[in-house]
């Protein structure tokens, strides 16, 4: 199969959101349906049960980072739909009633319908996460290790996320802790209390894993470490599937829901996901070999929806500089090897995708050698002659500085793992608004053969079925690239912040 032949990757492309009819803008209302549904499962699951009462909206927004009346959005359709007494003036409190009976019964159908993604999420989160959370707790000085000595101290298993989430604090990585509030959001982590679903039976092991996780950590036994959070999950994930089995109808009687990595919840969605998809197209897709864009007329009928939402959406091509409008003939393409226009690094949507580029390289760093050894190490020799054969591809036909990319590509087509094809679909997404900077791209010197370099050393690694030097030229080549593109882009005015901002939303708000 040649490397643009990909089909199992558009999909994935098209479900980094659900794209509505009509394409309208939704910042709002997609992000307190996000804090609407933190609430709603956090009643249901009896994290706070009748008369208990909420925090004040003042506190939630501040807390959140959203405005007052996108809290006031989320509370006022769980007040409408029975489960809180919100007036003016007033504390906001829960009047649900359930009993613990009817409480356990809707936690075991949450988990049931995600019995299949439960599993899967778990391996992937190891392979993902593990070694972002050696990392964090590697750059943790003695002030933070008090701090997570006592968060271990309290032994409440809602304190789980916080701990974890402390440490990936450490990376300075928005998209890091976005992914990891997404999976712990899946898991259903938020809203453990009492009773903690299939986690029930592994409850001591929950807590006691933090104490040992800070001992290896003042040890600096990182080796120890990386043990230690493998056999955590796998002694908690095998009891919480041997009580789930015992409790739920088997999986082929429940609709199962998929783990999607929503990284745009508070922003333009459809937009951004449309240009990726667009994106892909102009350098590896449909357009490839094309030099203009089909009519917005026809391009919205075929990826259904409104002509106004793909004028937007070219625009952000625009911006980005992979296309650029001429009049009396359409929208020019700049496809693999053109130069083109410089991104419009003053336009706040191309900075923060830049800005999710940056941090993408990073988890690439981090986490393409587990990945490698998953897709590589499991599937024989026959894909890493697959591979093989793609990067010669690239490289024959001239197209060798998207080596890297022929890499992720086959990591999304051929991982076992949804949830690895999931989260490294949305990575070369985020991997594509990278792409058109070379068009302003000074040239740092040798850049271009480290590329080249890498396509030739992968080739000779897979030749000689090696998969760890495979995974350690993937590894090299972004290692070089993320300070280059990071101090690029700062020379072009996206501040640290930008690059590295403050997690947009905290979700182990309001006690309990």
């Amino acid at each position: 199969m040649h490397f643009w032949n990909l089909c199992g990757l558009n999909v994935r492309i098209n479900k980094i959101t659900k794209m509505g009819g009509d394409g309208r803008l939704r910042n709002e209302e997609h992000f307190s349906d996000l804090i609407y549904e933190f609430f709603l499962m956090r009643i249901r699951f009896q994290y706070y049960q009748y008369g208990a009462t909420l925090p004040p909206v003042d506190l939630l927004s501040q807390q959140i980072g959203v405005s007052a009346e996108t809290v006031k959005l989320a509370l006022r359709r769980l007040r409408d739909e029975g489960y809180i007494d919100l007036r003016n003036g007033r504390q906001t409190r829960v009047i649900f009633r359930q009993s613990d009976a009817e409480a356990k019964a809707y936690a075991i159908d949450y988990f049931a319908k995600r019995m299949y993604s439960f599993q899967d999420l778990c391996q992937s989160a190891e392979l993902i996460l593990f070694p972002m959370l050696v990392e964090g707790l590697r750059r943790a000085d003695e002030a933070d290790l008090a701090y997570l000595s006592r968060l271990a101290g309290k032994e409440k298993i809602s304190e789980l996320p916080h701990f974890f989430g402390f440490i990936l604090k450490k990376l300075k990585n928005a998209l890091v802790m976005n992914l990891f509030w997404e999976i712990t959001f899946f898991w259903g982590f938020l809203f453990l209390t009492g009773y903690a679903g299939p986690y029930y039976h592994s409850r001591c092991a929950l807590e006691e894993w933090p104490k040992r996780v800070l001992v290896c950590a003042a040890r600096q036994d990182w080796a120890q470490l990386e043990h230690d959070l493998w056999l955590f999950q796998h002694d908690l994930i095998a009891a919480a599937i041997a009580a789930l089995q015992k409790a739920v109808p088997p999986m082929g009687q429940t609709e199962q829901i998929p783990f999607v990595w929503r990284i745009y919840r508070e922003r333009p969605q459809i937009c951004y996901s449309l240009a990726s998809r667009l994106l892909h197209e102009i350098y590896l897709g449909e357009y490839r070999t094309a030099q203009y864009l089909p009519s917005y007329e026809k391009m919205a009928k075929a990826y259904h929806v409104s002509v106004s939402t793909m004028r937007r959406t070219v625009n952000l091509l625009r911006q980005v500089g992979a296309v650029r409008p001429i009049n009396g003939k359409g929208i020019r393409i700049f496809t693999v090897g053109e130069r083109g226009a410089a991104p419009n690094f003053k336009d706040p949507a191309i900075r923060r995708n830049l800005s999710f580029f940056v941090q993408a390289l990073e988890l690439v760093i981090y986490s393409c050698e587990g990945v490698t050894r998953n897709v590589l190490g499991t599937g024989g020799t026959e894909n890493m002659d697959a591979l093989r054969h793609e990067l010669e591809a690239c490289r024959d036909t001239g197209l060798g500085g998207i080596s890297l990319w022929c890499y992720l590509i086959f990591m999304v087509i051929h991982s076992r793992l949804d949830g690895i094809r999931e989260i490294y679909a949305t990575i070369y997404g985020l991997f594509l608004w990278g792409y058109p900077l070379k068009a302003s791209f000074p040239g740092v010197s040798g850049v271009d053969q480290a590329i080249s370099d890498f396509s030739d050393t992968v080739i000779c690694r897979l030749k000689a079925h090696d998969v760890e030097g495979c995974a350690q030229a993937v590894k090299g080549l972004v290692t070089q690239q993320l300070p280059i593109a990071e101090a690029y882009l700062r020379s072009c005015g996206l501040q640290l912040e930008e690059l590295r901002p403050v997690p947009p939303i905290q979700l182990t708000l309001g006690g309990g």
